[in-house]
């Protein structure tokens, strides 16, 4: 796990907070980071920080498996998408190309369906270990 300074900027009563990253060098080179927004996330909050305590947060790192939808599904989507309107452009005796559109059809149904499955999921990915208080101490670590 990696650990990064916060910033609390609501906590709820299910013990959990939403916090707001604070850029560190570790954010050089982070996209994520770099566009210019800040990342906001929920932690679980098990030492009951309050709105405005900077804190120290663990952050789960991603999975390999990550890339692989983020890359590669897409790019088969188009590519199978592209063939099936092929396909069906032949068989329906139609002059026109129908694969660049089918292929940005399947495409859409992809993001679609994923960014359906990210807002339900909305798990949380990050563990509030330490207040301010304690900072000082992470640092000599």
């Amino acid at each position: 796990m990696k650990r990064e300074f916060a910033l609390v900027l609501e906590t709820y009563d299910n013990n959990v907070a939403k916090v707001e990253l604070q850029r560190s060098a570790s954010c050089d080179g982070c996209t994520i980071c770099n566009s210019g927004k800040p990342v906001v996330l929920r932690a679980f909050n098990n030492i009951n920080a309050n709105k405005g305590d900077s804190v120290v947060i663990e952050v789960e790192e991603l999975k390999r498996g990550t890339n692989f939808f983020v890359y590669v599904i897409p790019l088969i989507c188009l590519i199978a998408g592209y063939f099936i309107g092929e396909y069906i452009s032949k068989l329906s005796n139609i002059n026109h190309n129908l694969g660049p559109i089918f292929a940005f059809i399947v495409f859409f149904i992809y993001v679609i369906l994923g960014l359906r499955k990210l807002k339900k999921d909305n798990k949380i990915i990050a563990n509030i270990i330490c207040k301010n208080q304690v900072i000082e101490n992470f640092n000599e670590q």
